[in-house]
């Protein structure tokens, strides 16, 4: 159950973390919709990750399972990276987010899903690298890598559009 909550968890993870991404490289009335719903998809990550930290908190406390194999590096990780969840599912809310300007508010989120994405990152590509991995574990790396780049290209797409003369008509510089 530990794996498979996780593995539940990251497609709602990269739908979140590709939404706007995904919706300026190709609108549609798809992309919008998950843009517009990008915050209960991020709640729902959060949800999934809730449900596989019960599960390890149980096999820990109860069985003893995976304590030896935790390391101070994974742990720390796994921490700074709950730490960010924990501050996203809250600011999530609006009681929370009015406690934060909109400036805040978007530094926070920006940094949180990148923590949350280089963790996830990590942890896979620890698995494919130094365990040999398997095709799960592959995709899973690929997908994540694949996100990123997503956003890369989406932001330099942004960025060049941001630089286009304002007096230049059709976009076509002059």
């Amino acid at each position: 159950m530990i794996q498979r909550s996780v593995r539940y968890a990251l497609p709602l993870f990269l739908l979140a973390f590709t939404a706007s991404s995904l919706a300026k490289l190709w609108p549609s009335q798809f992309t919008k919709w998950l843009l517009r719903n990008r915050r209960y998809i991020g709640l729902g990550f959060a949800f999934a990750m809730a449900w596989h930290l019960g599960f390890v908190g149980y096999s820990v406390f109860s069985f003893g399972l995976y304590a030896s194999a935790l390391s101070v590096k994974a742990t720390a990780l796994d921490l700074i990276a709950l730490t960010f969840l924990v501050l996203l599912t809250l600011t999530s809310f609006r009681w929370f987010a009015r406690r934060l300007t909109a400036a805040n508010w978007r530094l926070l989120h920006k940094a949180g899903v990148y923590v949350i994405w280089f963790v996830t990152t990590y942890i896979y590509l620890g698995n494919v690298v130094l365990r040999g991995g398997d095709a799960l574990h592959d995709v899973a790396l690929t997908l994540l890598i694949a996100a990123w780049l997503l956003r890369v290209i989406a932001w330099a797409k942004r960025r060049g559009s941001d630089s286009i003369p304002a007096s230049a008509p059709g976009g076509s510089p002059t």
